[in-house]
Parts: C-alpha cells; sequence; structure tokens
C-alpha cells in the first residue's frame, strides 16, 4: 500500500438515513471538509423496518442538507453526490463509485464495538479503501433517527434532532 495520499479524494458515507438527523449532517459537514468530494448513499438496513422509502431518504437528505447550508445547492451534484446502494456490500459499492475512503460517524461508545468490527471486516475485503471515523459535535451525540421517530411518535419537539424537512415529511405521515 502507498505512503502518500490519494490524487483526489471521494469518501463515501453510507447509512440507513431513516430519516437523517442533524447528527448525519454533521459528519457530512465534516467529511466535506476533509475529502475533495462525498457521496451519501442509503441502503437498506435488513434488521431495521423503513419508516421513510430509500427515495423519500435519498430526498430527505438533500433538502435538509439545502435547510442547513442553502448554498449547498451549489455543490449537490459536484462535490457532493446522494445516492443509494443495495444488494451489495459497502466495500463493492465504494469501488463501483470509485470511493477512496469509507466515512463512519461515532456518537456514543456503543457504536465503537459495531464499529470496530465493521472497520476489521471492511479492511479484509479491500485494504485499499481506508474507513475514516468521524465524532459527531457534542450536541449531536444523544441524535439518532430511532430517537427521532420514538418522540415523534409520542408528539414531543423534535426539531433539535432532526431539519424542518424531516419534521414536514413526519406531519404528512401523520396526515396520511
Amino acid at each position: 500500500m502507498p505512503l502518500s495520499k490519494a490524487g483526489r479524494t471521494k469518501a463515501l458515507y453510507a447509512g440507513s438515513f431513516d430519516p437523517v438527523t442533524r447528527g448525519h449532517l454533521d459528519i457530512i459537514r465534516k467529511a466535506l471538509m476533509t475529502f475533495d468530494s462525498v457521496h451519501v448513499a442509503v441502503g437498506t438496513n435488513v434488521r431495521k423496518q423503513r419508516m421513510f422509502s430509500v427515495e423519500q431518504s435519498t430526498d430527505l437528505i438533500r433538502r435538509s442538507l439545502l435547510d442547513l447550508w442553502p448554498d449547498a445547492e451549489a455543490i449537490l451534484g459536484e462535490s457532493l453526490e446522494v445516492g443509494e446502494y443495495a444488494r451489495q456490500s459497502l466495500v463493492r459499492y465504494a469501488r463501483a463509485i470509485g470511493a477512496t475512503h469509507i466515512v463512519r460517524g461515532l456518537r456514543e461508545a456503543t457504536n465503537f464495538h459495531e464499529e470496530f468490527n465493521l472497520h476489521g471486516l471492511a479492511e479484509r475485503l479491500d485494504a485499499s479503501i481506508p474507513m475514516v471515523h468521524f465524532i459527531c459535535d457534542a450536541q449531536f451525540l444523544h441524535v439518532s433517527s430511532s430517537t427521532a421517530k420514538e418522540l415523534e411518535s409520542v408528539g414531543e419537539e423534535i426539531d433539535w434532532l432532526v431539519t424542518p424537512s424531516v419534521e414536514a415529511a413526519f406531519r404528512a405521515r401523520r396526515r396520511s
């Protein structure tokens, strides 16, 4: 393996993003500050039942980026891509899109064990695509998609967890 940085770097940040949270968006922001381009990919976790479809989730990521950073429209499709992956490993998808790195977010110590195992697996499958972990800002350490869904289902305020676009998507689901 080379001891120098890849020419242009492209990070893959994948997850279920069901829904995208302010914590996810913080990781995307950090990845954009670190890599030349970032590809955010919505996948399906076979262990979880989706609330929003993959298509809805990709749309909510785009809309949430614009909620927080209106100037993000200028980089969407260029240095920031949003897509989806299914029926393939994270590493295979990373290869397919030309990612030089895989980005993962850490929120709390319980994430570490799962991420440590994923890191070892990914390295075994393709050591040429390093996995990089970002710890989200302290204000987002307790933010998760599951928490947003749970609090929203009992009528609690979730604006500190998600963007206005995600709040609107929850309201639309309740009305239908």
